[in-house]
């Protein structure tokens, strides 16, 4: 018959598991990274009231810019109210699942108000399409998410 745990041994593994056990979680949480969704989260924070404004100063507007995807990628389009070479501004394509994937665009219409950003060269899944946009002088915030197949 085995003999029990005795007194000692029972010590030893009391204070020894733990500390393999405090070990191992280091080692594991060393390797686990863990990113921001945005890379200047704070300033962004702190400039969001802005943000909202633009977003108000938009939904005023009686008409509003359409995004939406085609077979050729992600198409903006600004209503025919808007003089088309008085606007820029910037797409920024926001990648929840993967920050590094984010990037941005320039808005450059043509003469319908249109513009096609092609999306072949970006994976595939959800995106968030984020258009700040300038109209005689007054700043617009658009945004729309997206699924790219």
């Amino acid at each position: 018959m085995k003999a029990p745990i005795t007194f000692l041994q029972g010590i030893v593994i009391a204070i020894v598991l733990p500390i393999i056990l405090l070990i191992v979680f280091i080692f594991f949480s060393n390797y686990n990274t863990f990113g921001l969704v945005e890379k200047d989260y704070y300033q962004k924070g702190v400039d969001y009231q802005s943000q909202i404004d633009m977003k108000s100063r938009t939904d005023q507007l009686l008409h509003q810019i359409n995004i939406y995807n085609d077979d050729e990628g992600v198409v903006l389009h600004f209503p025919k109210v808007f003089s088309f070479d008085e606007i820029s501004g910037i797409v920024h394509f926001f990648r929840p699942s993967d920050p590094n994937q984010d990037y941005s665009v320039e808005i450059n219409l043509n003469i319908d108000g249109l513009q096609s950003i092609g999306t072949a060269d970006i994976q595939k899944g959800a995106w968030i399409v984020k258009v700040f946009w300038n109209h005689q002088k007054n700043e617009y915030y658009s945004e729309k998410r997206i699924f790219v197949d």
